[in-house]
């Protein structure tokens, strides 16, 4: 009788014991807030230092940013004028890395000298003051139009190199000519 009660008591605990039930759960990596009309102005002891406008602003749960209608960037001099602009299709903040992407028909003006730089892909680190992309470049001043791959910046545009330099063009001002008079 004890061998059958010892099987009986082994039969009920092997069938008693569950599988426990693993729940897999996906992480939500999209946005936690989204935020309209954003004018964010960034300064350094009390002296603007940019002037960043977007129409939206996503804020996702990594902290990372995301400005997928475009943004528009003011960088300000020491004594407080615009020095350069930047302008893009879509923007990006990376929290962990510290460093803004804009991408998509990006255009970045000096205003001291005039030079206007044009890529689809522009990297700027605010802590180091400087930008750089290893995308196709071109960049107009008054008198040239200078191409290449990849460009190294201060984030003021007024200094700045072409790594991979393809093509230079100089630009040469047409005179006008009087208009023609019909003369019978």
């Amino acid at each position: 009788m004890k061998q059958v009660f010892f099987f009986i008591w082994i039969a009920l605990s092997f069938f008693s014991c569950k599988e426990e039930k693993k729940m897999d759960f996906d992480i939500y990596d999209g946005p936690e807030v989204i935020i309209h009309n954003v004018v964010m102005e960034v300064s350094d002891s009390t002296i603007l230092k940019l002037k960043l406008t977007a129409k939206t602003q996503l804020m996702l749960a990594n902290k990372d940013r995301e400005f997928p209608d475009g943004v528009f960037i003011k960088f300000y001099n020491d004594i407080g004028q615009v020095n350069s602009t930047l302008r893009a299709d879509h923007g990006y903040y990376f929290e962990k890395e510290k460093y803004y992407k804009a991408e998509g028909n990006v255009i970045m003006k000096s205003l001291a000298n005039g030079d206007e730089l044009s890529t689809e892909l522009l990297n700027w680190v605010p802590e180091d003051e400087r930008i750089y992309t290893d995308n196709f470049v071109t960049i107009k001043t008054d008198d040239e139009v200078m191409t290449g791959e990849g460009l190294e910046a201060k984030e003021d545009f007024e200094e700045y190199t072409i790594l991979k330099p393809s093509g230079t063009m100089t630009l040469i001002p047409v005179a006008t000519a009087p208009p023609k008079r019909n003369v019978r």
